[in-house]
């Protein structure tokens, strides 16, 4: 997850966006919707290869979280702790908007309330992360 630690230490790094610059406000969106794809994009490999499959249909992207939150008996405990869920749920809808409101302006409240979102989860992921990887090593020494 080094690419979400990255985004996240760039938001970070960005002064206070209050009266920010175009460029600086774009800068703080694409952070966000990065990290959040960093984030995602490991939980798909993670969760097709414990689960050999995804979910599917049009919130497929809601359902993944969601399913990573839960415990699967004989399968995997829940990869995502429930204090993890509720701000990698505020970054996704993030990231829908991103995507689909061409043309909107960003505005810098809710841009300073994410990029918030997004340092203080950064904790929360790398925990939820760590035992992701313990138990990904325990199964590779089992085979």
């Amino acid at each position: 997850l080094l690419a979400f630690h990255a985004r996240v230490d760039e938001l970070a790094d960005i002064g206070p966006l209050t009266g920010a610059s175009v460029p600086i406000l774009a800068q703080v969106a694409v952070a966000l919707h990065h990290g959040y794809g960093a984030v995602e994009a490991a939980l798909v490999r993670i969760m097709r290869t414990l689960e050999g499959s995804l979910p599917q249909g049009r919130d497929w992207d809601q359902t993944l979280l969601a399913d990573a939150a839960l415990e699967i008996e004989a399968v995997r405990p829940a990869l995502l702790s429930t204090a993890t869920l509720v701000p990698l749920r505020r970054l996704l809808g993030f990231r829908h908007f991103f995507r689909h409101a061409y043309g909107l302006p960003f505005d810098p409240v809710r841009l300073e309330e994410l990029r918030g979102i997004a340092i203080a989860a950064r904790p929360l992921v790398a925990a939820d992360f760590g035992r992701i990887d313990e138990l990904l090593a325990q199964l590779a020494s089992q085979i």
